[in-house]
């Protein structure tokens, strides 16, 4: 028997026997309502160990970032920690920094599962829609967290029956009366005392909750979401389960983003089951919400009302009366360019096998390739293949071809990640050629002007706008006061669509250099933009768009080029008039 299950045929078998499979939920089924999975937990916790070992601040040493999570995996190799992906990671670096200590487990449980930080995610409101109808009735998870419990309220109404440690002799009663729905947190819940969380903690479940699993898996089938199967107890249970006469009737399924992340103690564990005679499979899913959508989507009898609380985030068309358009004085100018052109085509690439965007990205901050890269369902590039494949395996790339981009407004409109793909290209064709940095924080590009390039005459205008009595002013410097710390003149770059038109949205600001001494340098930043009244902040933008752009309120458009010369450019055209109002006829 193959290991692997198609998607399509798990969403067929789910839709005839919902009712009869249960659920088992790891951390990662939490994830997308912004609460951390074991493998962000870890991470912190080795973060917070470092630093408070090394003497370091936490705060400039993000885990996300690939090169600090290096030096971090270093250190801790070198103090003959376990190594990376152990499965005693979680428990060691508990005990490292809270011993035996419950009462600070729960204080830092309670801070990283808080239920303030909790978003209702799709996922979340399908399964609780599901125990609602009865298409789903028993979930067990490892998790502490209350994401279950806070959609089934949203959407239901009413309270979810949860059993965890504190009342795990009722769980089976609940089962034998059929008293569904049932939820089930097998490692407790951390507003309680009893949290299943260190080594010794984990080699046992409660012995109730467990004969609680092992007597539902005579009845119902599994599906196994956002769990690495780290835990040796969880594992033996599943075992145990499966040494029973006719263990999980309707199937075993471990579902997973990429099967290619499976671990060897999952594939490990489904031939297990299968030489047990039980039909066990992996199935490639994509995230939790995704394999929830499809699920809901599939679902038959969806009450009216759970369907409007399910797709609560689905965007609604909203029909409102613009004004007429105005003829009087005064007239408020914007920081808008309308782009009037847009590229008609990228490169798209066929690639062998899955693609790791976390490597990918990583490669692209490291290499810095001169391309522009997006990933949907598929690679899209601007610029020349021999760039991109620095970040990718070039023996994988099967072919190159063009692909046609038929609405790319309404394509930026509908995808965070083509207008992300939109926006670095039209930064890089700005600031071609020109003594300027690119840079980026919090998802928004900035234009920076050049340390050592401040007497360039690309400048004149900027530095006679931020003059005294006609001389020039200063566009970057050092800090008085903060080792190592520079500023310079900069101007955001952003990407927006206002009734079917694109507009270039620029806002002049000043960057700090490094990016995490902003804060140290706010009563500068205040100082610095105190006194950039109305005259001169219309001034600066009218710099900036010279410097960007080319010669203010022009009535033609200028085209601008992200990867000139090369197979792939992208070629935009850029209005260099900004936008302006009058007031409306109404409040004259």
């Amino acid at each position: 028997m193959t290991s692997e299950i198609a998607e399509t045929e798990f969403l067929r078998n789910f839709s005839q026997d919902g009712p009869r499979l249960m659920w088992f939920l790891g951390a990662g089924a939490s994830r997308s309502s912004g609460l951390p999975t074991a493998t962000d937990i870890i991470w912190d916790l080795k973060c917070r160990l470092y630093c408070a070992q090394q003497n370091q601040d936490i705060q400039s040493h993000d885990v996300g970032n690939k090169a600090i999570r290096a030096r971090i995996q270093g250190y801790m190799d070198s103090q003959g920690y376990p190594p990376l992906w152990d499965p005693h990671e979680y428990s060691f670096y508990f005990n490292q920094l809270f011993g035996a200590d419950y009462g600070a487990q729960q204080r830092y449980l309670k801070e990283v599962l808080s239920t303030g930080k909790i978003a209702s995610s799709i996922g979340h409101r399908v399964l609780a829609s599901l125990l609602k109808m009865g298409k789903t009735r028993l979930v067990f998870t490892t998790n502490f967290d209350e994401v279950v419990e806070t959609a089934y309220s949203a959407v239901a109404g009413a309270n979810l029956p949860v059993f965890h440690l504190e009342g795990s002799y009722a769980a089976v009663n609940a089962l034998n009366a059929d008293q569904f729905p049932i939820y089930v947190k097998l490692h407790g819940d951390f507003r309680y005392q009893s949290i299943k969380n260190l080594a010794n903690d984990l080699r046992h479940n409660d012995e109730e909750l467990q004969r609680c699993f092992v007597a539902a898996a005579t009845r119902f089938g599994l599906i196994v979401s956002g769990y690495s199967g780290r835990d040796e107890n969880v594992m033996s249970m599943f075992k145990e389960a499966m040494d029973q006469n006719n263990a999980f009737p309707q199937g075993f399924y471990w579902s997973a983003p990429r099967l290619a992340d499976v671990a060897t103690s999952v594939t490990n564990l489904i031939d297990y089951a299968q030489t047990n005679g039980i039909n066990a499979r992996l199935v490639q899913t994509g995230t939790f919400d995704e394999m929830l959508s499809k699920i809901w989507r599939n679902t038959s009898g969806k009450p009216a009302n759970l369907n409007a609380k399910v797709r609560s985030a689905t965007a609604k068309p909203a029909a409102i009366t613009l004004p007429p358009l105005g003829n009087q004085y005064p007239i408020l100018r914007t920081n808008a360019l309308r782009i009037s052109r847009l590229p008609e085509a990228c490169a798209e690439i066929a690639y062998d096998g899955e693609i790791d965007i976390g490597d990918v990205r990583s490669k692209l901050f490291e290499v810095q390739p001169d391309c522009t890269v997006a990933y949907t369902d598929r690679i899209l590039f601007w610029g020349d293949r021999a760039n991109v494949e620095k970040v990718l395996d070039p023996a994988r790339v099967r072919a190159i071809d063009t692909f046609k981009l038929d609405d790319l407004t309404k394509s930026i409109n509908e995808s965070g990640i083509i207008k992300s793909f939109v926006e670095e290209a039209i930064a890089k064709a700005l600031i071609a050629n020109k003594p300027l940095l690119l840079r980026r924080a919090k998802r928004t590009w900035y234009a920076v002007v050049k340390h050592d390039k401040t007497n360039s005459e690309t400048f004149n205008v900027l530095r006679r706008t931020l003059g005294f009595n006609g001389g020039l002013g200063s566009i970057s410097a050092s800090i008085r006061g903060l080792a190592d710390v520079h500023w310079a003149e900069a101007v955001s770059i952003r990407v927006e669509e206002r009734n079917g038109v694109l507009w270039l949205l620029l806002r002049p600001d000043i960057w700090i250099s490094p990016l995490k001494a902003r804060q140290e340098a706010a009563e500068f930043l205040r100082q610095k933009k105190l006194k950039r009244y109305n005259n001169q902040s219309y001034e600066l933008l009218s710099a900036w768009i010279g410097i960007l752009v080319g010669p203010v309120g022009g009535p033609g458009s200028a085209e601008l080029v992200a990867h000139p010369g090369s197979q792939y450019p992208a070629s935009f055209e850029i209005n260099m008039r900004s936008a302006y109002s009058r007031r409306g006829a109404a409040n004259g």
